[in-house]
């Protein structure tokens, strides 16, 4: 799938009634190996901003989830997670970048951005 195809499958999860990080999670399930049943369950409690509390952006933990499945290990595994964090901490600051928050609550315009212009 291309870019705009994850965006229309995200949309079209999320517009279901899915929250924002089973929106995302959705979109790559082409890429995992997790059925749609249980990312959707992982997923549940991560939107709204983790437990609706406005904090850390859905779509963030989704993409944060996705990565995890994809280049994760069962086993402990330091380097990797190193690697999977770098990645992680790349979507993260890519995304701040580009829509000014990582924070549900101030991206949703529920809440005042302490950023200075």
């Amino acid at each position: 799938m291309n870019i705009e195809e994850r965006v229309r499958v995200a949309y079209e999860t999320h517009h279901e009634g899915y929250n924002c990080a089973q929106a995302v999670f959705a979109a790559y399930l082409d890429l995992l190996d997790i059925s749609k049943e249980d990312a959707m369950k992982t997923a549940y409690g991560f939107g709204g901003g983790l437990g609706m509390t406005r904090e850390i952006c859905g779509t963030l933990t989704g993409g944060a989830m996705v990565l995890g499945q994809k280049f994760g290990k069962e086993a402990a595994d330091v380097k990797q997670k190193q690697f999977v964090n770098k990645k992680v901490a790349s979507l993260c600051k890519e995304f701040e970048e580009s829509h000014g928050s990582v924070i549900c609550g101030e991206l949703l315009g529920l809440r005042e951005t302490d950023k200075k212009s």
